[in-house]
C-alpha cells in the first residue's frame, strides 16, 4: 500500500515538474516578445524624431527662402522710390505685398532640396515593354531583348493605346 502511495507521489511529482518547465518556457517566451515590442517601439520613436527633425530643417530653409525673397521686395521698392525722387515724377503707386511669393518660387525652392529621382527601371515585362517602345525600339528589337514573342509585345503596345 505504501509503494503504490509512493508511485503515485513520485508521478504527481514528474506532472509537476513537467507544468513548472512548461510554465518557465511559456514565460520566457512571453519575456521574449515584450524586449521585441520594446525594440520595435524605439526604433519607431527614433523614425518619428529624424522625421520630424527633417520637417523641421524644411520649414527653416523655407522660411530662410522667403526672407530672402522679402528682401528682394524691400530692395525692389526702395529702388523704385529712387527713381521718383531722381527724375521728379508724380509718385507712382507701387508696393508688393511683402507676404507675396510666387507659387513658382516656392516650387523651385521645394526641388532644390528634393531628393532627385532616378529613372525607374522598369519590372514587369510590360513595364520594360513600353519603356523599350519609348525609347525607339523596333517590335523585333523589343521581343529579342526581352525573349518573347512578338505578338505579345504587339499586344502590349495595342492595349497601351
Amino acid at each position: 500500500m505504501t509503494s503504490i502511495i509512493l508511485v503515485i507521489l513520485f508521478l504527481l511529482q514528474i506532472i509537476s515538474f513537467y507544468f513548472i518547465a512548461l510554465l518557465h518556457a511559456k514565460l520566457a517566451k512571453f519575456n521574449n516578445m515584450e524586449h521585441k515590442q520594446s525594440q520595435i517601439l524605439a526604433e519607431m520613436e527614433d523614425s518619428f524624431s529624424a522625421y520630424i527633425a527633417e520637417i523641421k530643417d524644411e520649414n527653416d530653409r523655407l522660411l530662410q527662402e522667403l526672407n530672402n525673397t522679402n528682401h528682394v521686395v524691400a530692395a525692389t521698392t526702395e529702388f523704385v522710390k529712387e527713381i521718383e525722387k531722381d527724375e521728379k515724377v508724380a509718385p507712382v503707386p507701387f508696393e508688393l505685398p511683402k507676404t507675396f511669393v510666387s507659387k513658382h518660387r516656392v516650387a523651385n525652392s521645394y526641388s532644390k532640396t528634393a531628393t532627385i529621382t532616378e529613372k525607374k527601371e522598369p519590372v514587369t515585362i510590360k513595364e520594360k515593354v513600353f519603356f523599350y517602345d519609348n525609347e525607339g525600339k523596333s517590335i523585333d528589337e523589343i521581343a529579342k531583348m526581352l525573349q518573347i514573342g512578338k505578338t505579345e509585345v504587339e499586344l502590349f503596345l495595342k492595349f497601351k493605346h
